[in-house]
Formats: C-alpha cells, sequence, structure tokens
C-alpha cells in the first residue's frame, strides 16, 4: 500500500470516526430526552366530554381510559343506548386527544432525529432506523361522525317519567 492510499484510507477512517463519534453523542441526546417525555407522558391524562355533557372520561396518554365519569342527569336525560353512544363518543375524543399529545410530546426528538443520518448513509445496505421508528406513531384515528342529538321523542317513557323510581310503576 502506497503512502497516498494509506492517507487516503487513514482520512475516510477519520470521517467515518466523526460520524460515529457525532451520531452517538445525537444518541445520547435523545436517550436522556426520550426518558424526560416517556416520564412526562406517564403522568399525562387528558379529559374530554361527550357532546350532550351526559360523560366525561380521562385517559392516559396511550388513549386508555382511567375514569369514567356519569354525570347525574345521565340517567334521568337519556336512555341506555343514547348513554351508550355519548360514553363511545368521549372514550374516542379521549383518545384522539391522547393521541396528539403524545405526538406533540414526541415530535422534538423526531425532529432531532431529522438532523442525524440513517445507518444506510453510513454504511450501505444497513436497514434504515427512520422507516422502523416512523412505523412506531400510527395514523391517527379517524373522527367518527357525530352522535345523534338526544330528544325527547325517542326517550323510552321509563326515564322520561322517572317511573325508575317508583319501581316501575
Amino acid at each position: 500500500m502506497s503512502t497516498e492510499d494509506r492517507a487516503a484510507t487513514q482520512a475516510a477512517s477519520e470521517i467515518l470516526r466523526e460520524s460515529v463519534d457525532e451520531l452517538m453523542a445525537t444518541f445520547e441526546r435523545q436517550r436522556a430526552e426520550m426518558a424526560a417525555v416517556e416520564q412526562r407522558l406517564a403522568s399525562t391524562t387528558v379529559t374530554a366530554w361527550s357532546s350532550d355533557n351526559l360523560v366525561r372520561v380521562d385517559a392516559n396518554t396511550a388513549g386508555v381510559p382511567v375514569d369514567v365519569h356519569l354525570t347525574p342527569e345521565a340517567f334521568k336525560r337519556s336512555t341506555p343506548e343514547k348513554l351508550g353512544r355519548s360514553i363511545l363518543e368521549a372514550v374516542q375524543h379521549a383518545a384522539r386527544q391522547a393521541t396528539e399529545v403524545s405526538q406533540q410530546a414526541w415530535a422534538p426528538i423526531a425532529a432531532l432525529a431529522d438532523d442525524v443520518p440513517d445507518l444506510p448513509d453510513i454504511a450501505p445496505g444497513m436497514p434504515s432506523i427512520k422507516s422502523v421508528v416512523d412505523s412506531l406513531f400510527p395514523d391517527p384515528v379517524t373522527t367518527p361522525p357525530p352522535a345523534a342529538p338526544l330528544d325527547d321523542e325517542d326517550e323510552d317513557e321509563f326515564f322520561r317519567t322517572r317511573g325508575y323510581l317508583e319501581g316501575g310503576k
């Protein structure tokens, strides 16, 4: 190997070493930021109400309900079918909010990752890490059709007249 070839190889090695050092430094920043985001999200909840204001759902940032609250009027102003739709509506709304909060929390890390060369950029033929990360966040839940508004004509006489308080008389 000639001196020129050796110098070229050393220069290429130095460039690769600098790229790897930069990649490792960015990885450490991301790791620290990810731990902070995970901790923040673990203690975060979102709250959503049904459009008829009969149901409130609190959910964690994974969209899992952690509390469901029915107002006292829920049993007076609604039928079981409509109350079920109200609960579903509030749960879905909370899940969408949780997805948005989670995506906003992870956005700075995703932006930091855009500045880092991907694995195939450094070592051709290697799989793309960015495509794996992109697959971790599915598209947000689509908006469901609006729930039918409650109207007195559709309500069951049993609930409207408070027959449940009189033992069904």
